[in-house]
């Protein structure tokens, strides 16, 4: 068990111990992380005592908020968060880091606690596969194994998507936010690198790490109530 040797290699202590999966490319030089707590097994979105998220430069360029790391999450004062974000939001008062988690210890820590779908993951809650609605009772982190050979990755109207067809014969179409992905520069490029990797992946399963974006207007569009749209946070490959 992935987990059993974590919780070994990094003992319980009164703060949290988050494994990092996944770190986002936000708007303003911001990133948004997520990781796994592994002596709870649940997924956790650690944010600053405000609620806001992480300036890149100083956490990612730092060596703090980097997936792989292991870091240890003091905890703040709670704040208010809307559902489905509320399920994993966690405001920090300190972060530090414990060490790291080898390629291969990340990846089995990730596929021993994926689930067999995104119904699985949201509950239901999905609408057309594509959004919940803001305020759904339900997760917005979770993740899924697939075969790479079944994902495809192609830029559309500009921007990195990876599709792939489920067990039920429908197309999914996720937009890449991952961190890794965006700093290869364009669209373009970052499509490029994606690709390679999931090639170099062959017939072995991948972690898609998933999440759903804070809520949403449509601008324009006036939805009501508003959405929460799905993305592709990370990927994590066997080696």
């Amino acid at each position: 068990m992935s987990l059993e040797k974590l919780q070994q290699k990094f003992p319980p202590t009164e703060n949290k111990q988050v494994l990092v999966t996944e770190v986002t490319r936000m708007t303003g030089g911001q990133v948004c992380v997520a990781g796994l707590d592994i002596h709870s097994g649940v997924m956790v979105r650690p944010l600053q005592p405000s609620g806001h998220n992480w300036p890149e430069e100083k956490w990612v360029g730092g060596g703090y908020l980097v997936v792989g790391n292991v870091i240890s999450l003091a905890a703040a004062k709670a704040g208010n968060s809307s559902y489905p974000h509320a399920s994993e939001d966690f405001r920090v008062a300190r972060v530090g880091k414990q060490g790291e988690a080898s390629a291969a210890e990340l990846y089995a820590a990730c596929a021993e606690t994926s689930d067999q779908s995104l119904e699985d993951i949201f509950g239901g809650n999905l609408v057309e596969g594509k959004y919940a609605l803001a305020d759904s009772e339900c997760r917005s982190l979770g993740s899924i194994s697939i075969r790479a050979q079944k994902l495809r990755a192609t830029t559309f109207y500009g921007k990195t998507q990876v599709s792939y067809q489920d067990r039920w014969k429908t197309w999914h179409n996720l937009p890449v936010t991952e961190l890794q992905t965006k700093n290869k520069g364009d669209a373009d490029a970052g499509t490029q690198s994606l690709s390679a990797r999931l090639t170099s992946a062959g017939w072995q399963d991948v972690i898609l790490r998933l999440g759903l974006a804070r809520s949403w207007d449509g601008g324009d569009q006036g939805f009501d109530p508003k959405r929460c749209y799905l993305q592709l946070n990370g990927i994590i490959l066997p080696n």
